[in-house]
């Protein structure tokens, strides 16, 4: 089976790729980067381009597969170039949405819950869903059956499926953990949440490919246990051998330094959130879909070691949060904070100056984005 894989060697894309080429398939990646790591050996064919680019995508598509998987759409406007781009090239297209499309918190909730965009508070849910009803709407325009996923906290090599960390690499999580230093929390930590190790989610993705049984339907990957982010950070604690020093703060803390962070916590990362398995496993029979959470752990953080891949923002937004929050922590937190240097505290000063340049350039892009489309469709 010939498959293109758009955004192959990312957390998501990635899975896939690995789940296919061990099942045998012939396995191409559209990534904007050239391989690295494993990815050197890994066995698939490599194109670098910007498939956003109609140079690189065109000639690409126009070769022909059995299923293309698209993890870069990310609202309606890109949802119909890739459907007209693909036309005619692929028999099957499987959009990678999100579990962001349904109103959170929820418990056990199934495919079949009706979704309305007014109850959707993220932009970036109301976008992925507004990009699902495109396909349906449009689904006897196009020559190719489709299928959606909607994945949910989904981690492997590189990220550990806690609220708030980097997306980056989350070593710098674990090195504030084994040097003692206080690692922001803005959950309760009693609320569960579904999360789907790399390993099951690419297993179920490639069940999809092909399968007649898939076309035109929705479909959620999740481990059949939900975690407490307290569970997860004691397996991290069991791991690592280190007890660790936790900050719990309000998430209003993050809005004014990191909207995005701060929307990814009270629309997603925070409310009590479980999913029903069954739709999938009704595709995927013979499937396991569970991984026991030491050991794929264990894995991530001897990878993130290897690696070696730190995140200064992560470090910085965390130190700049405790800094602006003071009077509310005590302890060891306290002696934390207090014991930062002149020279980390000028570190987060000019932190700040750049968050709020970046912010303020996101809102003059947002505020002209209207204006362009008007102007050039």
């Amino acid at each position: 089976m010939k498959v293109l894989i758009i955004g192959g060697m990312g957390v998501i894309g990635g899975a896939i790729a690995e789940a296919a080429l061990e099942a045998g398939h012939d396995v191409k990646l559209l990534c904007r980067t050239s391989p690295q790591g494993k990815w050197n050996s890994i066995g698939a064919k490599f194109i670098k381009g910007n498939w956003y680019d109609d140079n690189c995508a065109v000639p690409t598509v126009q070769e022909g597969f059995d299923v293309i998987v698209d993890t870069l759409i990310f609202d309606a406007r890109l949802m119909e170039r890739s459907a007209k781009l693909v036309d005619g090239h692929c028999k099957q297209f499987i959009y990678i949405s999100t579990d962001s499309v349904y109103a959170h918190p929820a418990s056990s909730l199934s495919e079949n819950t009706d979704i309305s965009l007014d109850e959707i508070n993220w932009k970036y849910g109301i976008n992925k869903r507004k990009a699902e009803l495109y396909l349906l709407s449009h689904n006897s325009d196009f020559n190719f059956n489709w299928s959606v996923i909607r994945p949910t906290i989904t981690f492997g090599d590189t990220r550990i499926p806690v609220g708030f960390a980097s997306k980056r690499g989350t070593l710098s999580l674990i090195d504030r953990l084994e040097k003692g230093k206080p690692i922001l929390r803005f959950d309760d930590g009693k609320t569960r949440h579904a999360l789907c190790h790399t390993s099951v989610f690419g297993k179920a993705a490639i069940g999809l490919f092909l399968n007649d049984r898939a076309y035109g339907r929705f479909y959620h990957i999740s481990d059949d246990t939900a975690y407490t982010y307290d569970e997860i950070f004691k397996v991290l604690e069991d791991i690592t051998g280190k007890k660790a020093l936790f900050a719990f703060a309000d998430a209003n803390a993050l809005k004014k330094y990191d909207p995005d962070a701060y929307n990814d916590m009270v629309c997603d990362k925070n409310p009590e959130f479980t999913l029903d398995n069954s739709a999938i496993k009704d595709v995927c029979p013979d499937m396991s879909f569970h991984a026991d959470l030491k050991s794929v752990l264990r894995d991530t953080v001897f990878n993130l070691k290897e690696l070696d891949r730190k995140d200064s923002d992560y470090d910085l937004l965390t130190d700049l949060v405790l800094l602006n929050n003071n009077g509310r922590f005590e302890g060891k937190v306290s002696e934390y904070i207090a014991g930062l240097s002149d020279e980390r505290i000028s570190e987060i000063q000019k932190f700040v100056s750049v968050k709020r340049r970046i912010n303020n350039t996101e809102k003059l892009k947002n505020a002209l984005r209207p204006i362009k489309h008007k102007l050039f469709g």
